[in-house]
């Protein structure tokens, strides 16, 4: 196989980390190589965070992504001249021109799973999957965190099982929220991840 290059394009808070270094664990126990690389502003939460992944069956070249094969999307704040293949993204936050879709998920970690935080192992599955990373439950208990191990596993197969029928009908074409925009903009101003997730969700 060739090389694939991941980004995931975020603010301090969402878990751009978080997702980053758990795809990292899993490809490294499924047998890949594996590069990791973050670019962050120097705030904790509100500013930019940005994480650069790639992996192969073979050692890595070239480490710079220029042109990534997905960008998950989860606030748009990384930079303007990269382009990718397929676009994963929060709601409001594909552009114009983009080959992609769109899916609520801090939503939905907090509809399905009962927290925000859940919303990112949802993205992750919705990764895996759009790569074909065809991964065991042997493979995620070895390479999750011990704490939540059994709501993490079931979001990620739940984010990995999403399909765009199903995904349709979490969001509808003619109902658009704006969501996204609201949490990130809650988040900017400096409001705890999960309070913003229940302002940004009582406006819907």
């Amino acid at each position: 196989m060739a090389a694939k290059s991941i980004v995931i394009d975020g603010v301090g808070g969402q878990g751009v980390r978080v997702i980053g270094n758990t795809m990292a664990s899993l490809l490294s126990v499924m047998g890949y190589e594996v590069t990791l690389l973050y670019d962050y502003d120097s705030s904790v939460r509100g500013g930019m965070s940005e994480a650069f992944l790639a992996y192969d069956r073979e050692p890595i070249a070239n480490f710079v992504i220029e042109c990534a094969d997905v960008v998950l999307r989860l606030a748009d704040r990384g930079p303007t001249h990269l382009r990718a293949d397929y676009v994963i993204a929060d709601l409001g936050l594909t552009k114009p021109g983009e080959i992609g879709e769109e899916i609520p998920f801090l939503q939905l970690g907090v509809e399905k799973f009962g927290r925000d935080l859940f919303g990112n192992m949802i993205a992750l599955g919705r990764l895996l999957c759009i790569c074909d990373v065809d991964f065991t439950d042997e493979h995620l208990t070895e390479a999750l965190p011990k704490k939540y191990i059994e709501e993490n596993i079931a979001a990620i197969k739940y984010g990995y099982g999403l399909d765009k029928e199903s995904i349709r009908a979490i969001v509808p074409e003619q109902a658009a929220s704006r969501f996204a925009e609201r949490y990130a903009a809650k988040v900017l101003a400096g409001t705890d991840p999960a309070e913003a997730v229940e302002l940004a969700a009582a406006r819907s």
